[in-house]
């Protein structure tokens, strides 16, 4: 991650150089246009228009294949907070069945693994070293689920209940990786700078255009280019999990804890 040059920088600032840049390229087009001795010319008028919506169609292209990838990794980012939260509940349904001591132990620790879910779940991803200490403790927390239950194996008595809890567990931290995986994706950066081209290159053929009619539409050509910055806010928004402004929800995880209590007194 550390090697994006633009997944680190805040997004506020990404738009506003976006849309500064497009107000610059605009006006150098414009200029442009203004300065072409042919601006009389029909034909080369003509040209200009038809090159200025094969760019404006290449924008609406690249920004729905854009946003479709962007809103396919929040999908994906939900769905996995939903999975998570229904292998613990599975976890805690088998840790019911376990014998005296290892049934409180387990309960216990599932407790303090949820905590340690939900607190990771609410820290900033620019807040690497506050990540990696919780990240520490989760580890350390299955590590000690693990033990209780290749402790319960031993017990024959309790092999089949056992090797159940067992595999429950197995599918939560699997889960679990899963889900800290889907966090490091993202839309490819190369993507993102050529849909910024496109961007800028739009707002100097819409100058050059311009420039060649000797007359600027200014207040929709503002409007256009706000409603770009915008889309592409929304669009960063949505593939930088818990930076912006969307989030994901965690309710499922908090359901949890309810779920792990009722089954912790019954």
């Amino acid at each position: 991650m550390s090697q994006e040059l633009m997944y680190d920088k805040n997004s506020i600032i990404i738009i506003i150089t976006l849309f500064i840049l497009m107000l610059i390229i605009n006006q150098i087009g414009y200029s442009l246009g203004l300065r072409n001795k042919d601006a009389e010319n029909t034909e080369m008028k003509s040209q200009s228009t038809a090159i200025q919506a094969g760019i404006l169609g290449l924008l609406a292209l690249l920004l729905g294949f854009t946003f479709n990838m962007s809103l396919q990794r929040y999908d994906g980012r939900s769905s996995a907070v939903i999975e998570e939260a229904g292998a613990i509940s599975r976890v805690a349904m088998q840790a019911k069945l376990l014998s005296g001591k290892v049934r409180d132990d387990v309960f216990h620790e599932l407790e303090s693994y949820l905590t340690l879910r939900i607190s990771l779940s609410q820290i900033d991803l620019g807040n690497a070293e506050q990540r990696i200490a919780v990240n520490k403790k989760v580890s350390k927390s299955q590590a000690k689920l693990i033990e209780l239950a290749q402790q319960e194996l031993e017990n024959p008595r309790s092999l089949l209940i056992a090797n159940g809890f067992y595999q429950s567990l197995s599918g939560m931290i699997q889960i679990e990786n899963k889900r800290s995986a889907m966090l490091r994706l993202h839309v490819p950066e190369p993507v993102l700078f050529l849909l910024f081209s496109v961007f800028v290159t739009v707002g100097g053929m819409l100058g050059y255009n311009s420039g060649l009619g000797k007359k600027r539409p200014a207040f929709p050509t503002i409007l256009l280019f706000t409603l770009i910055v915008l889309v592409v806010f929304i669009i960063i928004d949505l593939d930088r999990p818990k930076r912006g402004i969307i989030q994901v929800n965690q309710d499922s995880l908090h359901d949890a804890v309810m779920t792990l209590q009722d089954y912790k007194t019954e």
